[in-house]
């Protein structure tokens, strides 16, 4: 009876999923409603609207967020949004409240806090793979490509936006972090009779040295990005950089630092045909360092050829090329080589580099949203196994 029940359950998340990602383009999460999805919450000058948010991982099952936000930037008043959250595997509750005080300019500068309790992920596992995606493949496959921990604290950030195409942020957080096991008994369509990926706890210290560790973090995080990419995004730059101290004067049970920059150039070649190139460099230093601020290459997002997550480092280098080709007015064909490094050891390359290549395909149909479809396979071997991945976002 519990299954038939979970199963409806999560039956019914994705119908409303579907419909609501149908309604709001912007959305980039499992299932995420807001003012207008069902009905115009907002005058002339303010809103104030209902949210909520859905999620699908192995280590909550479904995790329901429902709340409320507020919003009257015309008269620079705080951006306010209150959350609440459940999940389905386990006995959990979380919460989310941020402030957010613009200051002269609604779109130029601001300064926040936000406190929480919330299953959190690392930044690389957000950025190789859709919310959207991720959830459904755990949903329907059995296949989840996230790590996760608690977050539980404050964080105090401000932001500014010096132009369209480029903004900064800055953070001070204070976290008490704690480790999440798998639930196998989350329910998915296929693959029942499967175990679930184990989720990893959290270490401190790397390879031989590392030793289970849940810990209070206190760190600085500034970030930069800039996008100059036309509205098609085929052509222009796109960049990022990162910044996380911790330790030192900041106090906390963590010393590290963390560098990562990433570097991309689009181009049209010609009517139909793209060329990208990206460039990816990672540095981390410390004797107390957390395991979830490691760089990991290794499935979808880098090196496609290879295992998830195969290998590991507190240094990193990647580096990669795709050739596009439009064989249809919204379905275009790209082939691909990536290369990168995973090490320990000090600033200098001391890792092997491994190489894929494979070939992909994305349908960019206006209305539904992007889906992508990569086949790859590792270039050492002709033995290598055939690896393929799915990505769908808004």
């Amino acid at each position: 009876m519990t299954r038939c029940c979970g199963a409806f359950l999560a039956l019914a998340v994705v119908a409303l999923a579907t419909v609501a990602c149908a309604a709001e383009e912007t959305s980039d999460v499992f299932l995420s409603v807001t003012a207008s999805d069902f009905v115009d919450w907002c005058d002339d000058t303010m809103c104030l609207m209902p949210a909520m948010d859905i999620h699908y991982n192995r280590v909550d099952g479904i995790l329901f967020y429902l709340g409320i936000q507020y919003l009257n930037d015309s008269e620079l008043h705080p951006r306010v949004k209150a959350m609440r959250g459940w999940t389905s595997a386990r006995e959990a509750s979380y919460y989310q409240i941020e402030f957010e005080q613009p200051i002269m300019d609604p779109d130029r500068f601001s300064a926040g806090v936000q406190l929480y309790e919330k299953t959190s992920w690392s930044r690389e596992d957000a950025e190789a793979i859709s919310d959207l995606a991720n959830n459904l493949a755990a949903f329907v496959a059995r296949t989840d490509r996230r790590d996760y921990f608690t977050r539980r604290g404050v964080t105090v950030f401000t932001r500014y936006r010096v132009n369209p195409r480029l903004a900064f942020r800055m953070e001070l957080r204070n976290d008490e972090l704690s480790s999440l096991a798998t639930k196998q008994s989350v329910w998915t369509v296929f693959g029942r009779d499967e175990d679930w990926r184990e989720n990893p706890p959290l270490m401190v210290g790397v390879q031989d040295a590392a030793v289970e560790s849940e810990r209070r973090m206190k760190s600085v995080v500034a970030s930069v990005r800039y996008d100059s990419r036309d509205e098609r995004g085929d052509t222009g730059w796109a960049g990022s950089g990162s910044f996380e101290f911790a330790g030192g004067g900041m106090g906390g049970d963590y010393k590290f630092r963390k560098y990562a920059l990433e570097l991309a150039h689009y181009a049209r070649i010609s009517r139909t045909q793209t060329l990208d190139l990206t460039a990816r460099w990672g540095v981390g230093s410390g004797t107390d360092y957390p395991s979830h601020k490691l760089f990991y290459l290794g499935g979808q997002g880098d090196l496609r050829g290879y295992e998830h997550k195969e290998f590991s480092g507190k240094n990193m280098l990647f580096a990669r090329a795709e050739y596009g080709i439009d064989v249809r007015p919204h379905l275009r064909a790209i082939f691909f080589v990536d290369s990168g490094s995973a090490w320990y050891g000090g600033g200098d390359v001391s890792g092997e580099f491994m190489h894929d290549f494979g070939i992909g395909f994305r349908s960019d149909t206006p209305g539904v949203g992007d889906i992508r479809v990569d086949i790859a396979r590792a270039a050492t071997s002709d033995e290598s196994d055939i690896f393929i991945y799915f990505d769908i976002y808004f």
